[in-house]
């Protein structure tokens, strides 16, 4: 009768799970940054009522006094259909992403379908940026006050105000 062994050793290699691991910690990473942005925001108005992870499906739900606002947080803008899905007229909505060339030229590429949403803004951001660290546009109202040959002049100036900054590049900067 041939013995059993009582030990097995097994080495799987499995990148996606280690880049799941790396996609958890950088999302995680940018709705803590939002959820401080938020706040540092609201601290003379103080109309936040309550701050909510998951809601509905959002990464973020804010009670304001005044409103409801919705957050989605995207550090890259890869399936914008079904970002885009999520949004209504309804209520107030937030894209939160990185300040990067992809998702500038995303938004750009997109632009008359976002022009639609009233209450929709997108937070093009790089916490580590030497200059400002976000930027913000609202669709909606960009469309109707900018000259459309210069709109994309306009955005492009705006997203030069924050260093580009690539998901690898995030990565290397928080986990050190």
């Amino acid at each position: 009768m041939a013995s059993i062994p009582n030990k097995i050793t097994a080495n799987f290699i499995n990148n996606h799970s280690k880049n799941l691991v790396m996609e958890n910690k950088l999302h995680f990473f940018l709705v803590e940054w939002t959820i401080n942005f938020i706040k540092n925001k609201d601290i003379t108005a103080k109309k936040i009522e309550k701050i909510e992870n998951g809601k509905d499906g959002f990464d973020l739900y804010v009670r304001y006094k005044d409103r409801e606002q919705y957050f989605i947080i995207a550090p890259n803008i890869i399936d914008f259909d079904s970002l885009i899905q999520k949004i209504n007229n309804n209520f107030y909505f937030s894209i939160v992403t990185l300040n990067s060339k992809e998702n500038f030229e995303i938004i750009l590429k997109n632009w008359n379908r976002l022009t639609g949403f009233k209450f929709l803004n997108i937070i093009f951001i790089n916490p580590f940026s030497g200059l400002d660290k976000k930027w913000i546009v609202f669709p909606y109202t960009h469309q109707r006050i900018c000259d459309e040959s210069s709109l994309k002049t306009g955005l492009k100036s705006m997203f030069n105000m924050v260093e580009p900054i690539e998901e690898e590049q995030l990565a290397a900067k928080i986990t050190g």
